[in-house]
């Protein structure tokens, strides 16, 4: 069993916010976007914080995210102590592009290995076992951290794949009525809101995914920036009571585009079956 671990606990000096892993990427927190990536490829993730870092350890566990306390003084520091969680890979919370493919050129090394991109070190490192006295790079291609405002900006113009988490359905709140059954044999990732669970796009999906017993892929959207044609609070207190609107009532977008066009990959049912008979992930996506 291979863990993943999210490094979140940083102060952001530079981005000018202690919660940059809560900063949206096309509407996806930082923290959920590296999380998502790791789910393809590791068995169980956590997010490492700080206990200032309140928010981000809340948002974490709410989506069965393991939350794991250090002490904060920076990826090196940090590292030793997160070493007793091996085989694990270390994921910096601000790499706005981390791929599943990144991870896996990290997998064929059997000692401590960090990521390069470009020859410049990029907060991603693999961890075998517990031994990190020797160590190994790799180059994985291009990657992009966000270390200030104009770094996220560029991540937006970029606007990477994003990679759902996997959860329970009934953590899921929809606000709409489906129009009529449908089957699936490649399932889109349900667009949810990660504060209230609140689902904003995928009502039919989540309708399969919960007569199948099947876990959810999910991408968690910050609601504050996403845009729709209805009042916010009265989607919320619907969702909440179980009054649902009529099917195809809303239309969520972000910064012009249906919130379903921002690029994601597609999970087969067979995937879904695998990752509930806890026999982990393995792909493949579309």
């Amino acid at each position: 069993m291979v863990v993943g671990i999210v490094l979140a606990g940083g102060k952001g000096t530079r981005f000018g916010s202690p919660e940059k892993c809560l900063a949206p990427v096309c509407g996806i927190p930082l923290l959920f976007r590296v999380a998502g990536a790791l789910a393809q490829v590791v068995d169980e993730i956590y997010v490492a914080t700080t206990p200032a870092h309140r928010q981000i350890a809340d948002a974490a566990a709410r989506w069965g995210l393991g939350v794991v306390y250090t002490p904060g003084r920076g990826y090196e520091r940090d590292l030793p102590v997160l070493a007793a969680y091996a085989p694990a890979v270390i994921a910096a919370c601000d790499i706005a592009d981390l791929a599943p493919r990144h991870v896996y050129l990290l997998l064929r090394h059997d000692t401590f290995t960090t990521a390069l991109s470009s020859g410049e070190y990029v907060g991603l490192s693999y961890i075998p076992a517990q031994d990190l006295s020797r160590w190994v790079e790799a180059e994985v291609g291009e990657l992009h951290d966000v270390d200030t405002p104009e770094d996220l900006e560029r991540a937006e113009d970029l606007c990477p794949t994003a990679y759902p988490l996997y959860v329970d359905t009934s953590l899921l709140k929809p606000h709409e009525q489906i129009a009529e059954a449908r089957s699936y044999q490649w399932v889109a990732p349900i667009a949810v809101d990660y504060r209230s669970g609140a689902v904003l796009d995928g009502h039919h999906r989540l309708q399969f995914l919960r007569a199948a017993g099947l876990p959810a892929p999910v991408l968690l959207f910050d609601y504050n920036v996403v845009d729709v044609n209805v009042d916010k609070g009265e989607i919320l207190r619907r969702a909440f009571a179980g009054r649902l609107f009529p099917p195809k009532t809303t239309w969520h977008t972000y910064r012009g585009r249906h919130i379903s066009q921002i690029p994601t990959v597609t999970v087969t049912v067979d995937e879904l079956k695998r990752r509930l008979s806890g026999r982990g992930p393995r792909g493949p996506w579309k």
